[in-house]
């Protein structure tokens, strides 16, 4: 496979070698070659001549796990705008950005509404204030325990309320 370099890169696969074999000082290289000392050093240390990755090790992600969780649960099951489920996370942890809510719906497919989910609420009813819908989604274990979402929906005023519970119980519901 032909090996891609950046379009400003002064150095290549045999450049590189040329510097790695060289008896010349970094600067004097880095004279011949149009180079800094630090590129000629950095070259002159590594074992191979190909360019390492730039991608990170690990990724370090503004939600924990279970905050990921609730955001998709919660998507998936009231299907609110992104606005909306920031909102009623942020009122629980006001560290909670607009950008890492949204970031997690991309990551999790849940960014975008489904045609069949849109005709939905196209269909919604008219409700009295007070006609509550409750839903239960299971969570899935952080470090061993199990957990319950329990999502409440007042469907006049589209209103949620929410809470994780260990517990699936009428006293909970």
């Amino acid at each position: 496979m032909k090996q891609v370099y950046h379009p400003n890169a002064v150095t290549n696969v045999h450049i590189r070698k040329q510097i790695k074999e060289s008896s010349l000082t970094n600067f004097q290289l880095a004279q011949t070659f149009h180079t800094s000392p630090a590129t000629i050093s950095k070259w002159k240390n590594r074992e191979t001549y190909k360019d390492k990755s730039s991608r990170p090790h690990k990724i370090v992600y503004a939600l924990n796990e279970l905050e990921q969780s609730l955001v998709v649960s919660i998507r998936k099951t009231t299907w609110l705008p992104l606005d909306e489920v920031w909102e009623m996370l942020f009122v629980y942890n006001p560290q909670i950005t607009r950008s890492s809510v949204y970031r997690t719906f991309c990551r999790n497919h849940v960014n975008r509404v489904p045609q069949q989910e849109r005709e939905k609420a196209k269909k919604f009813k008219e409700y009295e204030p007070g006609y509550l819908h409750m839903d239960v989604t299971y969570l899935p274990k952080f470090e061993g325990n199990i957990s319950y979402l329990f999502v409440a929906i007042d469907r006049a005023t589209r209103s949620l309320f929410y809470r994780v519970y260990e517990a699936k119980s009428s006293e909970n519901t």
